[in-house]
């Protein structure tokens, strides 16, 4: 257990980072009271989590990220990190479907992998990687991806159309066809409690 100088000397860079208001500044000094932690041979999910904050603060959204997945590591049972977390992980999530964003955008691959990565990736991130796959002629590399969304959400008129877009971009009008007869079945509403017909006592 640490104890004594090192601790105090610690303790005390990480309540100077703590009370800088410079947010370049308090960057620094969490990194280096992680690198000192990680040299004496602990983790801290308090200090990956301010530092999150720090970066958050300065528009280093995706450093945030990273570094929260490492304070949720350290710490899975702490409340206010692991809704710091998904909370990031939203934003993330938005930044990538944001219907302003070209659907060519060359950081759509790396917020795409963060996201997966992290087990955060949503209805919206598997489509815009799709789009992003079409858009850049990754026609395999779209097709499977479209077959992969289908599958994690059969419901979803939007995963079957990209499935219809991309196999009409290969030429396949077999499966086309199918993905479009799939999205017709995902215009019915399902009934209530999946119960159809007249109930009777």
């Amino acid at each position: 257990m640490l104890s004594g100088t090192k601790l105090e000397t610690l303790l005390g860079k990480l309540r100077r980072a703590l009370e800088e208001r410079d947010v370049d500044s308090a960057e620094k000094l969490f990194r280096e009271v992680l690198a000192e932690a990680q040299r004496l041979g602990f983790a801290s999910a308090y200090v990956h989590f301010v530092l999150a904050g720090a970066l958050d603060r300065s528009g280093k959204l995706e450093m945030a990220f990273k570094e929260l997945e490492k304070a949720v590591e350290a710490d899975p049972l702490a409340l206010p990190v692991r809704h710091a977390f998904h909370d990031v992980a939203a934003r993330l999530r938005a930044a990538l479907a944001d219907p302003a964003r070209a659907a060519d955008d060359a950081d759509i691959p790396r917020l795409y992998k963060l996201l997966v990565d992290a087990g955060q990736a949503d209805l919206e991130a598997h489509l815009a990687m799709v789009r992003f796959a079409m858009a850049t002629s990754q026609l395999d590399l779209a097709r499977s991806l479209a077959e992969a969304v289908t599958t994690l959400f059969p419901a979803s008129r939007e995963a079957w159309e990209a499935l219809s877009r991309v196999a009409r971009a290969q030429g396949d009008v077999v499966a086309a066809a199918k993905a479009d007869a799939e999205l017709a079945g995902a215009d019915v509403p399902v009934p209530l409690f999946g119960v159809t017909g007249k109930a009777e006592a």
